[in-house]
């Protein structure tokens, strides 16, 4: 099997030196030198994608640009995928690759369309903060930082030996939990050769996330013990003067060259999942009681194994609607989250929202659809505006907003305004149940969030930065006869399709969107001269 090379692309920005620069001091933005001292901190090639010069080495003088990915057109955008990765593949011809991209949608795309287009079948790219806004990337990156400088000494922890009947010496003591890793790893169980080699089942990370929103919340209490198997190299110092029985002292544990190493002295028994959250729950520290015994087999750990019991994690739509309730930092899978959850609760609960009582959530189900007048049921999956929420924050017009330091209340207003024209557009359609009207099912709601962050984009660019929801029909009034929510086909360029035949998912809302966003920019610059020429017989 072939090394694989980790290469990571560092994307450009906006904030930039006055005169000429490397690459690497050129940018000066927050975002940028976060995502840069990761990379560089990671991986062992590193370059940074530039709108305007394509792929640029850390160290090669660049002079200062006003030129972003974003205001190119789409096959701008793709020539410039392409520019990139042919550079990459003259740079690395032979090699197995794997593109770590830190930089928004509008760089990740291009290059993973080129990737595709170039045949490059053993190349992949993985965008580690995808779907993170910006503030949860600097917030998540700050603290990954912190864990690579985290001491490696030898942790001496005040401790209980108590000797049993059989000889056998167990050890009582407390620990950061966010420390384990540093010397005790996880038996995975496996099988070698036919022969079963471990113990531990891999993660359950519904039941992980449970348990780390409890931690996170201020009455936590964690009483039960997470017991640890430990070689010969742990050893337990007694404080002078103590006797047999129970003595009081200290035990040294080395730490591991790295979390979660082969070479840890330490092996989890018991508390996989409580220490899964500890390390990923957003709390400085937390300490666990802990009950230690040297055991140099596996076969002595899994007998303690065999009595570990496990709970029922908490649903995810319960848990995205404690979200907008919680304040403190959290880890990378909730942060990114936090933002669009707080948004959706305020679109499906707000007076005067468009979408007031119409998202499905854990304390707003499922009913059944329109009962007549103005008021509706529940009929929007909150995981489909969720994906729909955070595609915007991450590159999108709420992803501007942000930006430029507009609130929740902006954002919720900007959607609400959408999604109020979406109503007047196709009242027939609005409001209905997904198996009666695609544009309540997940494939719709993606598709024309994406329409509204081009429609927005369109008219910031006319001057227009705060369109209402006028603005926002007239924008939709280009593609409503292209529309079959309810009822006909679907006319799209590689075949028609019947109007119920849509998917959610991704392959199918990548095809409804695009269809719609080509029918949209072509009849919109269609409508252009004659929309300039009234301006200009106006003054």
């Amino acid at each position: 099997m072939p090394e694989i090379c980790r290469v990571a692309l560092v994307g450009c920005g906006k904030a930039k030196l006055k005169d000429h620069a490397t690459a690497r001091d050129l940018y000066t933005g927050n975002l940028f030198r976060a995502h840069l001292a990761e990379a560089e901190a990671t991986t062992p090639h590193v370059y940074v994608v530039s709108a305007l010069h394509g792929l640029v080495p850390l160290d090669e003088q660049v002079e200062p640009y006003d030129v972003a990915l974003r205001g190119m057109r789409r096959e701008e955008r793709a020539a410039w995928g392409r520019q990139v990765v042919e550079a990459l593949a003259r740079r690395y011809p032979a090699n197995t690759v794997e593109l770590l991209v830190y930089a928004g949608r509008s760089y990740a795309e291009p290059l993973r369309d080129a990737l595709a287009a170039g045949q490059l079948e053993s190349w992949t790219l993985v965008e580690p903060l995808r779907g993170a806004t910006q503030g949860a990337r600097l917030r998540i990156l700050a603290e990954a930082s912190r864990m690579r400088v985290a001491a490696r000494a030898p942790l001496r922890l005040p401790a209980l030996e108590v000797e049993q009947p059989s000889g056998r010496r167990l050890y009582l003591f407390a620990v950061d939990g966010k420390q384990v890793p540093s010397f005790a790893t996880v038996s995975r169980v496996r099988r070698t050769e036919g022969v079963l080699e471990g113990y531990q089942r891999p993660e359950v990370l519904a039941h992980v996330t449970a348990i780390r929103e409890y931690m996170e919340s201020a009455g936590a209490l964690v009483p039960n013990a997470v017991v640890l198997a430990f070689d010969s190299r742990v050893r337990f110092e007694a404080l002078p003067g103590e006797g047999e029985g129970a003595r009081h002292g200290h035990l040294v544990i080395p730490r591991a060259t790295a979390p979660d190493a082969p070479d840890a002295p330490g092996f989890i028994v018991d508390g996989q999942q409580r220490l899964a959250a500890v390390r990923d729950a957003s709390v400085t520290a937390f300490p666990l009681a802990c009950t230690g015994f040297v055991a140099e087999t596996v076969g002595q750990q899994a007998e303690q194994f065999i009595l570990v019991n496990s709970t029922k994690p908490l649903p995810k739509g319960l848990i995205h609607e404690l979200l907008p309730s919680t304040t403190a930092a959290l880890p990378a899978a909730l942060e990114r989250k936090r933002l669009p959850a707080q948004i959706l609760a305020r679109l499906n609960l707000d007076d005067g929202s468009s979408l007031r009582g119409l998202v499905i959530t854990q304390t707003c189900p499922r009913s059944t659809g329109k009962t007549g007048g103005k008021h509706f049921s529940a009929v929007i999956k909150d995981t489909s505006l969720l994906s729909a929420l955070e595609d915007s924050l991450a590159d999108g017009t709420l992803y501007d907003l942000e930006r430029t330091g507009a609130g929740v209340d902006a954002m919720v207003s900007r959607v609400s305004a959408w999604w109020a024209a979406v109503a007047s557009t196709w009242p027939d359609a609005w409001a209905r149940q997904p198996k009666e009207s695609r544009l309540s099912h997940g494939a719709g709601v993606r598709a024309l969030s994406l329409l509204m962050d081009a429609a927005c984009h369109f008219l910031a660019q006319e001057g227009n930065a705060t369109p209402i929801q006028g603005d926002f029909e007239r924008e939709l009034a280009l593609v409503r006869d292209a529309c079959a929510w309810t009822s006909g086909t679907w006319a799209f360029p590689s075949g028609t399709r019947r109007w119920n035949e849509l998917q959610n998912t991704p392959k199918e809302v990548a095809l409804l969107a695009q269809h719609l966003g080509a029918i949209y920019r072509e009849r919109r610059a269609a409508r252009q001269p004659a929309r300039r020429a009234r301006k200009v017989g106006t003054r």
